[in-house]
């Protein structure tokens, strides 16, 4: 398969992401490499979905600039491969409200009904992940998560509506805003298209050092 690996980003490529993309395992897959700079994150993935689709790409890897990947991430993302796979990190440790937390939403509540926004106590945290990892349990759907380490079918794009990422800002003032990641995973569902998270994939996420999930 053809696969696109790009990185969206306003500012510049941190080394240590720059690395682990060209470390990665690349199997026989046929990968090239693009990023997108000097736009807002929602442009910016826009238009690397455009590049995705002028290359022909069957697959495009989304990593933010400040994500490092393990060097098995893409393989194990396209193990049994889905139309959307995440990988997931930490949130940057400067957030202490988020502290252990991992950017994956769950895709059900303790009731088991789903849940239909993003509330903090639906993401995972880091030893959920490890728990799961460690059983086996490699492949979970999920409500939805950050795009830092996301592996999409380029095809999902023809189902759904453009923008692809966009920033909502809800005129109620209640509920806030929707980040570009989020609101891409809002269309995915609108269009029954299920959303994944890899157990295995777990990146680091850089401030001033590295920060791992577990």
């Amino acid at each position: 398969m053809k696969i696109l690996v790009a990185v969206p980003t306003f500012e510049n490529i941190y080394p240590d992401t720059f690395k682990a993309i060209y470390g990665l395992d690349c199997g026989s897959h046929d990968v090239v490499f693009d990023f997108v700079r000097g736009y807002d994150c929602a442009t910016a993935r826009n238009r690397i979905v455009r590049r995705a689709q002028e290359e022909k790409a069957d697959y495009v890897l989304m990593v933010d600039n400040d994500v490092v990947l393990p060097e098995d991430a893409l393989i194990n993302l396209l193990d049994d491969p889905q139309d959307v796979v995440l990988g997931y990190y930490a949130h940057r440790d400067s957030d202490n409200l988020y502290r252990g937390k991992t950017c994956i939403c769950k895709l059900l509540r303790p009731d088991g009904k789903k849940y239909h926004n993003y509330p903090l106590e639906s993401e995972y945290t880091a030893e959920e992940m490890k728990v799961m990892r460690d059983a086996g349990d490699f492949r979970i759907r999920i409500h939805g998560g950050g795009m830092g380490c996301a592996m999409i079918k380029v095809d999902v794009f023809d189902r759904i509506s453009y923008p692809y990422y966009d920033w909502v800002n809800y005129a109620d003032g209640n509920r806030g805003m929707l980040s570009e990641d989020l609101y891409f995973c809002e269309q995915c569902k609108k269009q029954r298209i299920p959303i994944y998270t890899d157990t295995r994939v777990a990146c680091g996420h850089l401030l001033r050092h590295i920060q791992w999930p577990d």
